[in-house]
């Protein structure tokens, strides 16, 4: 079993870790909003952008699984489908969002982190 000074050093270097990555998704959001600051967005697509934001980005492990599909910007926004798809095409436009590969009905989107 090892010191009790030992176990004490590992959980505090554990500690760090976690504030050192928590404390960079808040820089890599602060950012994101800094550079789309003067972009304009409803109620609805800041919120499922906050929720992007909050997932962290598909490159780290994170992410909406399979990506943010109509579908589920329908149920996290309760809006129509016709809404969601409007909403979802003004965030490509925006660059906030770019579609992942392949087309058609179940197009998916993920979030461009600058």
């Amino acid at each position: 079993m090892p010191p009790t000074g030992w176990l004490f050093l590992r959980q505090l270097q554990d500690a760090l870790t976690m504030a050192g990555l928590t404390v960079n998704r808040v820089l890599q959001k602060a950012g994101f909003w800094r550079q789309h600051a003067q972009t304009l967005l409803n109620e609805r697509q800041r919120k499922v952008v906050n929720r992007l934001l909050e997932a962290g980005c598909s490159e780290d492990g994170g992410g909406f699984e399979g990506g943010l599909t109509n579908r589920k910007y329908t149920a996290m926004t309760r809006s129509s489908r016709a809404t969601a798809f409007r909403e979802l095409v003004d965030l490509v436009k925006k660059h906030i969002l770019r579609p992942l590969p392949g087309k058609g009905r179940g197009t998916a989107y993920e979030l461009i982190w600058p």
